[in-house]
């Protein structure tokens, strides 16, 4: 009997050590991916509390604005793709409130086992980046295969023992940018769309992003101007083609009246609208107008074949773009839009007093 026992106890050690050994064999190998090489460490003396916001301005040099794509190859400077910058705690901290407060409106993760596996894979490719071009602020411990965020002191998650909603939390609270995985139901199918499968909208401009979760990208931008004439056909082309070695971006501006940047109505006009002009005297352009950039990011994750797009969005007060010289080439820009694509941006609002006040 004895012996039957310390046999019995001998095949459980066995067993939880072989259980031991497959985990930490696990994150081994996850450590050293997060450590491979490929995106280039910023400078040993970089701090992001003393970097400014990069000054994107879509609008500089354009006489008209055609609807396209108008995306831009960034495969020279991948290193730009998740940045650090000034606004850094005040974004992540912000984007922690509009989940916590909004959570159907700005998460999503579409329950299939797909899906589930692009998340994972996004959050690797995300990690992997931030350990290798911020390393003094995303610190990896290999044997415990850990990451330490040293800004906020907190721990990322680890994607072998979390849920993949508790991941796209974890992306929300550590970097900027908000995300969109786009998937197919059959990857092989160039004629099926893509649709939203999983996503982070802590910055929706003027729209409720629930709305598009799990539909079709020509149900999500059935409100934007000319998309079935001249956006469906390229968009399409444009993601079909996409491949993991490739890096597009691409920016999207307009003016907004607000600074609110979880903004779910109130930026967009749309058919059967009557859009009043407002009165100059009534706008209080130091501290309520501002100039609204998104940089957009688009590149294919290799396992999942799932398209990633990561949203920048900056809000720029109209007195800085004003002091930078550039009020002239913003009244062109705000001129060279189309009437149904300036009405989209409520410009019949805002675009008289606007103008006023860039050419005063």
């Amino acid at each position: 009997m004895a012996s039957e026992a310390v046999t019995k106890y001998f095949l459980i050690f066995v067993l939880v050590a072989i259980q031991l050994w497959k985990f930490k064999r696990k994150q081994s190998q996850r450590s050293k991916a997060i450590a491979s090489p490929g995106v280039p460490p910023v400078d040993s003396d970089f701090k992001w509390e003393e970097t400014e916001p990069r000054p994107y301005r879509p609008f500089d040099g354009k006489r008209n604005h055609r609807v396209a794509m108008g995306t831009k190859d960034m495969t020279e400077t991948p290193e730009d793709w998740l940045l650090l910058e000034n606004t850094y705690l005040k974004n992540i901290e912000f984007r922690k409130e509009a989940t916590t407060s909004y959570p159907k409106n700005t998460t999503y993760v579409h329950d299939n086992i797909e899906t589930r596996g692009a998340v994972v894979e996004f959050y690797d490719k995300v990690v992997t980046f931030l350990c290798q071009r911020y390393p003094q602020y995303f610190t990896l411990d290999e044997e415990k295969g850990t990451v330490l965020n040293t800004i906020t002191n907190e721990y990322l998650l680890s994607p072998t023992t979390s849920k993949e909603e508790d991941l796209i939390l974890c992306l929300a609270a550590n970097i900027e940018e908000d995300f969109i995985l786009l998937m197919k139901d059959d990857p092989t199918d160039h004629e099926e769309e893509y649709k939203l499968r999983a996503s982070i909208t802590g910055f929706p401009a003027g729209f409720d992003p629930s709305e598009g979760h799990n539909q079709p990208i020509s149900f999500i931008h059935k409100p934007v101007p000319k998309y079935e004439s001249r956006l469906k056909f390229s968009m399409a082309k444009f993601f079909n083609k996409l491949e993991p070695t490739d890096l597009s971006v691409r920016f999207n501006w307009s003016v907004q009246m607000h600074k609110e940047k979880f903004a779910l109505t109130n930026n967009h006009g749309y058919v059967g609208d009557k859009l009043v002009e407002m009165k100059y005297e009534d706008i209080d352009f130091e501290n309520e107008t501002f100039l609204r950039v998104e940089r957009q990011i688009f590149t294919r994750l290799p396992k999942s074949r799932a398209v990633m797009m990561t949203v920048r969005t900056y809000l720029t007060p109209l007195p800085k773009v004003k002091k930078e010289g550039l009020a002239e080439e913003l009244i062109q820009g705000i001129d060279g839009l189309p009437e149904d694509l300036a009405f989209y941006k409520k410009r019949p609002s805002w675009g008289e007093p606007v103008k006023r006040y860039l050419r005063e």
